[in-house]
């Protein structure tokens, strides 16, 4: 077949690459017409039925979305002077005008509540007045007075002050988000310049917003980064620019045609797409090393570039298939996950691994059948050198030291078993972020000033119309909010009973020692003054549904860690349960931050299967390769022993399990397999050729692929090595990760298999000498084929 499909791309090469030329003018014509977005939603990390989302759905229906209020804190002296007050004051007013604001929480515009006794029922009025506005000492200390307040817009124990900005839901998850946002920020930076005061300023619509100029921003730099690494090493490796420049043009190709689907499928740019152009690279180069090493051999041989060529497609262009589908259906498993998020990853990994190897067996062999011979100086590399004699040393552990080998990789399942009980789970939203990041700075100002940032809502279900403002509920909520103050993890809790106690103390004249839930007496007159307070003035709208049966409790949690966050919420959960019995009252925990870590835990199983498939479609390549089950386990250990040594190593170095720690193990298989079945492919052709001797084909195969593993190898580590430099600390835990289990996959391959081959010679030979079970083609093994020649071509 190969050899079919030899002659067909030769003597095709001028269509082919007319071909290619108008594919890719279709492709970045499908970009500049559709468009290429990045996503402005969160990422949906489970299924739209899970009982997490649709709760959630249910709460953002009844409630609205919980996601909209960005804060501005401060805790400066300079404040106090009037000039600076002021100017603060006037860019909160410019940030009100904004389209997509549709209010502003400040000390300056806080309100109390007065009796109506026109209508009945509250009025809210200016605590403070015009003329006082300018004092900020005056504004504090009267809002002071108002306990309401305490920990919301001020802290009591020195002079931090924060600013809450409520954005239009309907705007959280589109485009005008971060245009707002970044609007607010630009002129947060202008006052911080004029006056010299640290504001802090952060919120979900910020922490989403910033997380996605980053992504933008660091999306081009490592698809250049990773670019110019592999590229880099690939030159130094082959010292050709034409090589480089073909392989560059291969990449690139996959590159946009990368983009192109996901603009077709209608896909965002999520983080983990993303990922997707610079994996293309790093995957493509090796194609690109195995065919020109190939093609660079062949004519070191005989001199007849064609010939040469047709060699490297028929020898090098099975196992290069084998290799990039096994890679693309590595990824393809991520479709049978749950998760939205993961299967638009896998899917569009998948299709375009495929494509690069389309573009790697045509744009080589049709380029290089235009451009001159290589010159001596682009062979020299397979000449006696420094990768010669690693592999030299290589060789001799597997032929004479092979009881050390196995010791060696013994002691290393040993340690990293060890290291694997110390792994740690993580749900925690933000671990992904920069610290070094001024938002995520901004963010650790609002924990320990007040409290936190990140939304958790409790639903609670009375079942009865106009229950949830019973003295019986207001106690029980009342009970709830303490319960969460004391774990000392959160903001204030906000729900009805504080709006409640407010009321009150506005019943009594504004009197602070009233500011507490009414007694049985004072239910009567003061609820009922609350239920009067209608329009724009009533007060427990946000917070009780329009039944009055439903309502919401509202706190801000810390950044916490994975193990404390679900601690944290599994006594929230346990405490609704005692105080509001299933039998009368439906209570659930949701919000932004919950739902990101059930979210993490559901996808980290979805991964664990993933990778579970992923060597389950291995293991049945190999047993159709070599219908030889003990091959199975030969081919799959040296590339599960690498996934080991890095969850020990993610143990020992406190790297927790999360979505993008998880993904490593997805990905490095999928490429390190490649360098097994590349060994085995030509392993096979050898023992074929050798009529069964297994050391005569162990060591060939050494000698002709080992050079191609040892510079595929190099190049993905520079490849994935540019990761570490990302503002993201998953993905330089993925970057450093994937290197890691590269290099121990590397090793694995190159001594593991090898010795694991040679051991079980008896085993094999039987097996591998029966005509039957030949995987490749009779006429791709010989010699004696017809070989084309340039005259084929014109």
């Amino acid at each position: 077949m190969w050899r079919k499909i030899a002659t067909l791309i030769l003597r095709n090469r001028v269509r082919i690459m007319i071909g290619l030329i108008a594919f890719m003018a279709c492709m970045v014509t499908c970009i500049l017409v559709l468009g290429v977005k990045f996503t402005t939603s969160n990422a949906q990390l489970m299924p739209y039925d899970d009982p997490v989302m649709q709760n959630f759905r249910d709460f953002q229906k009844t409630f609205g979305n919980e996601a909209n209020i960005i804060t501005i804190g401060y805790k400066d002296d300079a404040m106090a002077v009037s000039e600076n007050y002021q100017r603060f004051n006037a860019m909160t007013q410019e940030i009100l005008d904004i389209p997509g604001i549709t209010g502003i929480f400040s000390m300056s515009d806080a309100v109390k509540l007065t009796k109506d006794s026109v209508k009945g029922g509250f009025k809210p009025e200016k605590i403070t007045s015009e003329t006082e506005k300018t004092n900020w000492n005056l504004v504090r200390q009267k809002i002071m007075s108002f306990p309401f307040y305490e920990s919301l817009m001020y802290n009591k124990d020195n002079k931090a002050t924060q600013v809450i900005v409520y954005m239009d839901p309907e705007i959280v998850d589109s485009k005008q988000r971060i245009s707002d946002v970044l609007r607010i920020n630009k002129m947060v930076d202008t006052f911080e310049k004029e006056t010299g005061i640290r504001l802090y300023l952060s919120g979900m619509p910020v922490i989403r917003t910033m997380n996605t100029e980053m992504v933008k921003s660091e999306t081009a730099i490592f698809i250049f980064a990773s670019l110019f690494a592999t590229c880099l090493i690939f030159y130094l490796f082959f010292r050709s620019f034409r090589a480089t420049a073909v392989a560059v043009s291969i990449v690139s190709s996959a590159v946009i045609t990368c983009f192109a689907t996901m603009a077709i499928l209608g896909y965002e740019i999520t983080l983990l797409t993303a990922l997707v152009p610079p994996l293309l690279i790093v995957i493509g180069i090796p194609n690109c090393v195995y065919l020109l090493n190939k093609y660079q051999s062949e004519f070191n041989k005989h001199r007849n570039k064609i010939k040469a060529l047709q060699r490297m497609i028929i020898h090098v262009g099975n196992p290069s298939m084998l290799t990039n589908l096994t890679t693309a259906f590595g990824f393809l498993t991520f479709i049978f996950t749950n998760s939205s998020t993961l299967r638009e990853f896998g899917l569009v990994a998948s299709i375009n691994i495929i494509g690069i190897f389309i573009f790697s067996i045509l744009i080589i062999p049709t380029a290089y059948s235009f451009f001159p011979e290589p010159k001596d100086r682009h062979l020299q590399h397979h000449k006696f050198n420094w990768t010669n004699r690693i592999l030299g040393w290589m060789e001799n552990l597997v032929i004479n030291h092979r009881p050390k080998v196995y010791q060696c990789v013994a002691g290393v399942v040993v340690v990293a078993l060890i290291g694997i009980i110390q792994i740690k789970t993580s749900g925690n939203m933000l671990d992904d972020m920069s610290k070094k990041a001024r938002f995520y700075n901004d963010i650790s100002f609002f924990d320990n000033e007040f409290g936190g940032i990140l939304p958790l809502e409790i639903s609670i279900d009375t079942k009865r119309a106009n229950a949830v403002t019973s003295i019986n509920v207001l106690n029980k909520m009342d009970e709830i909010n303490h319960f969460i103050d004391s774990l000392d993890v959160s903001s204030k809790t906000l729900s009805v009973t504080e709006l409640v106690k407010f009321a009150k103390q506005a019943y009594y004249n504004n009197d602070s020692a009233f500011y507490n839930l009414p007694t049985s007496q004072e239910r009567a007159f003061i609820l009922n003054e609350v239920r009067n307070t209608q329009g724009d003035n009533n007060l427990i709208g946000n917070y009780v549904d329009n039944t009055g049966s439903k309502a919401r409790m509202t706190t801000m949690l810390q950044n916490l860690d994975s193990d404390k966050l679900s601690d944290v919420i599994e006594k929230i959960q346990s405490k609704l349960v005692q105080v509001f019995p299933q039998e009368q009252f439906d209570t659930y925990v949701t919000g932004v931050a919950y739902v990101f870590m059930k979210g993490t835990d559901f996808l980290t199983k979805n991964l664990i299967i993933s990778l579970s498939l992923a060597i389950l479609l291995i293991a049945i390549l190999m047993a159709i390769m070599f219908r030889a089950p003990q091959m199975i386990f030969i081919a799959l250990i040296p590339n599960i022993l690498p996934l080991i040594a890095t969850a020990g190593l993610m143990g020992y170095m406190n790297i927790p399990i999360k979505p993008s720690t998880i993904l490593v193990f997805s990905i490095a298989f999928g490429i390190a397999v490649d360098d097994t079945i590349h060994f085995l492919a030509k392993y096979r052709q050898d023992l074929i050729f050798f009529k069964g001797n297994i050391r005569k084909s162990v060591e060939l195969a050494m000698d002709e692929v080992g050079n191609s593993m040892f510079y595929t190898s190099v190049v993905l580590f520079a490849g994935f090595s540019v990761f570490l430099f990302s503002g993201f600390i998953g993905i330089v835990a993925l970057g450093g990760l994937v290197t890691f289990t590269l290099i121990i996959a590397m090793f694995s391959n190159l001594i593991l298999l090898p010795s694991l081959l040679m051991t079980y010679e008896k085993l094999s030979s039987k097996d591998f000498t029966e005509p039957d079970i030949d995987f490749f083609e009779e006429d791709d093994l010989k010699d004696d084929i017809k070989d084309l020649d340039i005259n084929d071509l014109n």
